[in-house]
């Protein structure tokens, strides 16, 4: 059995922390009070969404590449190739996903932080079981425990 190689193996935990890091500053933004100030609270869940988007879209970059970790994983474990096809449909909705926190904040009012809160919550979720997933198939395929040094 192939063993990912180190720098690949650190390039993909740099992206997961950086995935996570904004999953920690989204919730943040999340759990500060919106009473009286709908306006303010939908700006900065706005930011820590687009900024979750942005090292989301580095992930699904450092993960689909030619030759990067997904493809890898299929060559040297085809039995994974359905687990890979799922976490490739995965990558296309949470980006689906974080537009559609993107459009649920466009408004200025309590239903828009109501709707905000909702869709938020939802990818958030899915970004969870999305890294738990990943997490499983690289072990499965190379006996790694990619968040060892989280």
């Amino acid at each position: 059995m192939r063993f990912v190689a180190d720098e690949r193996l650190d390039a993909i935990r740099r992206q997961r922390f950086g995935v996570r890091a904004a999953l920690d500053a989204l919730e943040l933004a999340l759990a500060a009070p919106s009473a009286g100030r709908p306006k303010e609270w939908l700006t900065n869940v706005t930011e820590r969404t687009r900024s979750l988007a942005v090292v989301f879209g580095e992930h699904i970059r450092v993960t689909e590449a030619p030759g990067g970790v997904l493809e890898d994983t299929v060559a040297t474990a085809p039995r994974l190739a359905n687990q890979v096809a799922r976490l490739r449909r995965d990558h296309v909705g949470i980006t689906d996903g974080l537009t559609q926190v993107a459009s649920a904040a466009a408004g200025a009012d309590d239903d828009a932080v109501d709707a905000t809160r909702d869709a938020s919550l939802a990818v958030m979720g899915a970004i969870v079981r999305h890294r738990s997933a990943g997490s499983n198939l690289l072990y499965e395929a190379y006996f790694v425990d990619i968040d060892a040094s989280d």
